[in-house]
């Protein structure tokens, strides 16, 4: 019998590791988790690699400690091709899925502003350029709330299905098959 004042256990039906290169994935992937991962029943832990090499990325995202359901890296792709291919064998072997944003977060992130568009084929240097000039600047690319302010729910929901790397990791948040 329960008291009644006594709180209710919630337990996870899965555990996820998202282990990302930075600081500006870590917060927009916290927004994310705060957005759609709450009573989705899924435990979502979100490490920061703090840069380095994409194979150095999933190697921490192999040896952080924890009995997680799923680890999964998210990578910029903008790395020379050698890099990637090690880093996609090493997760393959491992059992670690890759996300790439192509080929940078701040890429991604004007794709979901333009509704799945890119605006052009340009270098990562652009895109990061770009994003700061027009939506958050550097110094606030660290503060959750701004990333609340230009990308609600709304705004996500209408680029799910068109930018494929938001649509994965909002689905692993959301526990549904992806």
């Amino acid at each position: 019998m329960k008291k009644k004042n006594q709180k209710q256990i919630r337990r996870a039906k899965c555990t996820i590791l998202f282990y990302v290169e930075g600081s500006s994935e870590e917060v927009f992937l916290k927004h994310l988790r705060r957005t759609y991962a709450r009573n989705s029943g899924v435990a979502v832990t979100i490490r920061n690699g703090q840069g380095g090499s994409a194979d150095g990325i999933v190697q921490r995202a192999i040896c952080y400690p924890g009995g997680f359901d799923r680890r999964v890296a998210v990578l910029d792709n903008d790395k020379p091709k050698n890099e990637m291919a090690k880093a996609r064998a090493l997760a393959k072997t491992a059992g670690v899925e890759i996300i790439e944003n192509c080929p940078c977060l701040e890429a991604l992130l004007l794709r979901i502003l333009n509704g799945g568009k890119i605006l052009e084929d340009a270098n990562s240097k652009y895109y990061k350029k770009e994003f700061e000039k027009k939506h958050i600047c550097e110094s606030k690319r660290c503060n959750i709330d701004e990333y609340a302010k230009i990308f609600p729910k709304n705004v996500l929901d209408g680029s799910r299905k068109k930018v494929k790397e938001l649509g994965r990791i909002v689905g692993l948040m959301e526990n549904k098959k992806v």
